[in-house]
């Protein structure tokens, strides 16, 4: 049965995030895409209990691969990763030490070029864990990328056909709520305010089951 006091508490969360898209309609393309990276940023900080970290900036691995600017990094507490000056700046993430990519859209449909163009510049990089704990099956050396979009597509089958476990792992639509994710993050198909739980629920899956690992820095610089 559904619980009716998360339900309620979902369909606020859904009205919010509309809220802050139409909020920002009139704003500069730069300046809404930051706010709502922001605010997406934000509200996951919010739902998610300490040790893991979100923020922004590149990620590269061993081999020297750099990612490019990623929106939203969701980041493991095994590693440690380099801001510039300040609270609030970008930073360069180790790969062994990200869980999960989120690149967030105004209009995931329109934009869906830029979430694939993101996609295939994370592709190529590859997590090395020296060893690792786990609950379940542990992650693989490919770091996922979910993309959220305030706007996009209407129905759960025209979202199905973006969902790539090569490429692309989860993809959410705000409005009207939408979310499918690929089997390997619980396969999920949700639509209404339970599509932003099912979301929830899909990154949870790619952040905890990884109880801990080892990573050694000093293999960057060797």
């Amino acid at each position: 049965m559904r619980n009716l006091h998360l339900e309620q508490r979902l369909l606020g969360i859904q009205t919010i995030l509309n809220g802050v898209h139409a909020a920002g309609a009139s704003m500069s393309n730069t300046s809404k895409g930051r706010e709502r990276e922001s605010f997406i940023n934000r509200f996951l900080c919010e739902v998610f209990p300490t040790p893991f970290r979100f923020g922004s900036g590149d990620i590269t691995d061993k081999s020297g691969q750099r990612s490019g600017q990623m929106d939203v990094v969701v980041e493991y507490p095994f590693t440690p990763s380099l801001p510039l000056v300040g609270p609030d700046s970008t930073r360069l993430y180790l790969a062994e030490g990200v869980a999960a990519v989120i690149e967030v859209k105004s209009d995931v449909a329109a934009q869906w070029d830029e979430v694939v163009s993101a996609a295939k510049r994370l592709r190529p990089l590859k997590r090395q864990f020296a060893g690792a704990m786990s609950m379940g099956p542990p992650p693989g050396p490919q770091i996922p990328l979910f993309a959220v979009g305030f706007k996009g597509w209407k129905d759960k089958e025209a979202v199905q056909t973006k969902v790539d476990p090569e490429l692309v792992q989860g993809v959410l639509v705000v409005d009207p709520g939408v979310f499918v994710s690929s089997p390997e993050y619980r396969q999920v198909n949700a639509i209404d305010h339970w599509a932003l739980w099912g979301f929830i629920s899909s990154l949870h899956w790619a952040m905890s089951r990884l109880v801990s690992a080892s990573a050694d820095p000093l293999d960057y610089a060797v």
